[in-house]
């Protein structure tokens, strides 16, 4: 009594570990990299769709890849060459790319009624 499901307050935090970045979205200069483009409007969805969504780049906020254990054991062991990494909940679901839409789909499927044509272009929210 008194107590909810877990389900319906299951915090669900996707942390995307980069290496150097030029700003906080790494989406800038005259030439965007589409892939960051591509990023930042599945991050605006999982956004929508309930999900904290954090990035850290490594030369703006060290100090999460040395006190997040997952984290430095994967630097450690693999280098910071293997970057980006992907956590959900403190587990890695992805190395060395960003995580794609229909990647994170088939790993969290209650996001398999989102759609690319449903994106927006966000970089800048």
């Amino acid at each position: 009594m008194g107590t909810e499901s877990k389900d319906h307050q299951e915090v669900k935090i996707i942390e995307i570990y980069e290496s150097a970045l030029c700003c906080s979205t790494g989406v800038c200069g005259p030439e965007p990299d589409k892939e960051l483009i591509d990023l930042q409007n599945t991050i605006n969805l999982l956004k929508k769709a309930g999900f904290e969504v954090k990035r850290f780049a490594i030369n703006q906020v060290p100090l999460a890849f040395t006190s997040n254990p997952v984290v430095k054991h994967f630097i450690m062991t693999e280098g910071p060459a293997k970057l980006p990494l992907t956590l959900f909940n403190g587990e890695i679901i992805k190395k060395q790319g960003y995580p794609t839409l229909p990647e994170l789909q088939e790993y969290l499927p209650e996001l398999a009624n989102i759609r690319p044509d449903n994106m927006i272009l966000g970089i800048f929210g």
